[in-house]
């Protein structure tokens, strides 16, 4: 077995079916310490095959071998599996005692489980001691949920008062998010309560995973159409621009679902009296009643083209367009354009680069971030309309839009996918980025009450709306209006026309905008971006030699080499420390880098991750650096 992957999972294998046998035969004699150890042993191991990647391709010489320690594998599972079956004392009991607080975490972990990457969830108290022995194997993500007042975890254990703590606290569980989770409560609490925080524990993992899988899906488009936009960004002024001249000044958001056809003609009277937001797939159904948006919001990165129709710009005040669009929504025919940050550390370097502008916590999509802007420019009140979040009648979009066809198919396994999309939507998914997948169904409230049914996705952006109300509702009035699709606690929920016949502000859109523009250094941001531009290109040439440098030393059986090593690393760090925005583009390099280092393992194993890490350091620099000098005004990369 000449390969390295390969020989690395034939020793565990081998390992595996050795600890197997360990714990069959200390379970035969009796001895429960010997038989605990060996099953946390095997437990490790399974988690480390799983973790390892299969080889693809195995050579008749070692098939016989591998497959004998397959099997051994295979007998080792079974054993740990009977081990669990075993009957046990109450956990009360066991927790009397050391030995029982052993067996109680013994049955407490699957028989498949990471302690470096793996999350345990300790609810109430009662489990101090069972987690006190957690960390004595090595438990690295512990939380329990507990009154932090009177909690008496150990000092590694993060406290979450309730279930919102806990679901902040796993929104912090990165790089690499867990991938089985344990939630487990002493006291005899209710089901739904245990359920309830398993749901919590399970979105945020969600959240993490979808963010995860956009970074990968968009990263390259990001950041080539990031680098083209560079002379547009530092052209127009970020909607930080606009100050405080639109406060107490009452927004509308305008969403596309299928409700915004039973009141949106009530738009047409808000011209002056309210900042009207569309987006662009909500544009068409607006221009279709005959209502015109002062600003359009688009913030997602792929070819949305096909969402403007010939005239429907026609008397827009300004376009307000994420950074990493695609650049052709910078051409199109308005007055005025205003740009934001979305996606946090993703697009927020391209302000580095022109100096100054704004970042509006995105919230995963372009609703999300209008609510954003509107508590930025603090907009009272903010008013929700074609605000679904569900998909009434099987309906994705209002009838009026260009996807006003798409509906909602349900699989026999509960799952739901889009259907109907329209040959321009088609087009756009054939230029590149993720394909629509089959999420869960799930059930929100209802506007009108009782439950609407819904889609993971929907249900993640209808918590952060919920979350955003909680935390802002005490300052700012939040009205959903939308008149059907989901409830979202912490608004209030009343029919559109009552509070448009509240609202008395008159505000002159443009002028505000013209008086924002007025205020933009276009050329000192300009100079600046071509600054940063060289500057960089001068970074990745040298990142690149560094990273090659970096590569072929952690491929030599030399210690000489290893310590030259280490001072690569730091040089490279260093280099591109001052670029953070290079890390995207091998997000899963340095996850899988950063999981290995958390871990025991051979040193020859470090070794290789660095190597692979190296590599695909190197291989970033350089499609950086293409992308950077082939962008606009770029040169030399």
């Amino acid at each position: 077995m000449a390969d390295e992957s390969l020989l690395a999972i034939a020793q565990t294998l081998a390992e595996l079916g050795h600890a197997g046998r360990r714990l069959a035969t200390a379970a035969a004699d009796g001895d429960i310490v010997a038989a605990l150890a060996a099953s946390h042993e095997t437990r490790r191991l399974r988690a480390e095959l799983a973790r390892r990647p299969r080889p693809d391709d195995v050579g008749p010489d070692d098939r016989p071998v591998l497959a004998a320690l397959v099997e051994e594998g295979r007998m080792a599972a079974a054993v740990a599996d009977t081990w669990r079956g075993r009957a046990l004392p109450p956990a009360a009991t066991l927790l009397t005692t050391p030995l029982g607080v052993a067996c109680l975490v013994d049955e407490l972990l699957p028989t498949t489980w990471d302690v470096t990457r793996d999350l345990v969830v300790l609810v109430g108290p009662g489990l101090e001691h069972a987690a006190a022995m957690l960390i004595d194997l090595g438990q690295a993500r512990l939380i329990a949920v507990a009154d932090p007042a009177t909690a008496s975890y150990p000092p590694a254990v993060v406290i979450a008062a309730d279930a919102s703590e806990l679901g902040r606290a796993v929104h912090t569980l990165v790089p690499v998010p867990p991938e089985r989770v344990v939630v487990r409560s002493l006291a005899p609490i209710a089901n739904e309560r245990l359920h309830e925080l398993a749901d919590t524990v399970h979105a945020a993992l969600g959240d993490l995973r979808v963010h995860q899988n956009t970074v990968d899906a968009f990263s390259r488009t990001w950041l080539e159409q990031g680098l083209t936009n560079l002379p547009a960004i530092a052209r127009w002024p970020s909607v930080d621009a606009v100050g405080d001249a639109f406060a107490g000044v009452p927004m509308v958001i305008c969403a596309p679902g299928p409700s915004l056809a039973g009141n949106v003609a009530q738009l047409r009277a808000l011209r002056g009296r309210a900042i009207v937001v569309g987006f662009s797939h909500s544009l068409r159904p607006l221009r279709a009643a005959g209502v015109v948006p002062d600003v359009v919001l688009t913030v997602d990165p792929q070819d949305v083209r096909y969402h403007f129709h010939a005239g429907d710009l026609d008397g827009v005040a300004a376009l307000i367009n994420a950074v990493t669009v695609h650049p052709a929504l910078f051409e199109l025919p308005v007055p005025r354009y205003l740009t934001l940050a979305s996606n946090g550390a993703l697009d927020r370097w391209l302000y580095q680069a022109v100096g100054g502008g704004a970042e509006i916590p995105g919230g995963g999509s372009v609703a999300t971030t209008a609510l954003s802007l509107g508590l930025a420019w603090r907009c009272d009140p903010i008013i929700t309309v074609g605000l679904d979040l569900s998909f009434p009648a099987g309906k994705m979009y209002v009838d009026t839009s260009c996807d006003g066809a798409a509906t909602i198919e349900r699989a026999a396994d509960g799952t739901i996918a889009v259907a109907g999309w329209s040959a321009d939507f088609h087009r756009m998914k054939a230029a590149g980025g993720p394909r629509p997948a089959r999420e869960r169904a799930v059930e929100l409230p209802g506007w009108h009450g009782g439950t609407v049914p819904s889609s993971f996705m929907f249900a993640m952006f209808h918590r952060w709306f919920v979350e955003q109300a909680a935390r802002h509702g005490e300052r700012v009035r939040l009205y959903n209006c939308t008149e059907g699709g989901a409830a979202i606690p912490g608004m209030q929920h009343r029919p559109l026309a009552d509070v448009l016949a509240e609202l008395a502000t008159q505000v002159d859109v443009p002028a505000v905008l013209d008086g924002a523009i007025a205020g933009v250094a276009t050329t000192a941001r300009a100079d600046r971006a071509e600054a940063w531009r060289a500057r960089a290109a001068r970074d990745l040439r040298r990142a690149r030699r560094l990273a090659d440098r970096g590569a072929w030393l952690a491929s030599r059986d030399d210690a000489r080499a290893h310590a030259r090593l280490t001072v690569v690393e730091a040089e490279l760090a260093r280099c591109l420390g001052r670029h953070p925005f290079i890390a995207m583009r091998a997000q899963r390099p340095i996850d899988s880098a950063l999981d290995m280092a958390r871990r025991p393992a051979p040193f020859a194993d470090y070794l290789a991750a660095s190597r692979q890490l190296l590599q695909a350091a190197a291989s970033t620099c350089r499609e950086v650096g293409a992308a950077l000098a082939s962008a606009p005004g770029g040169g030399r990369g």
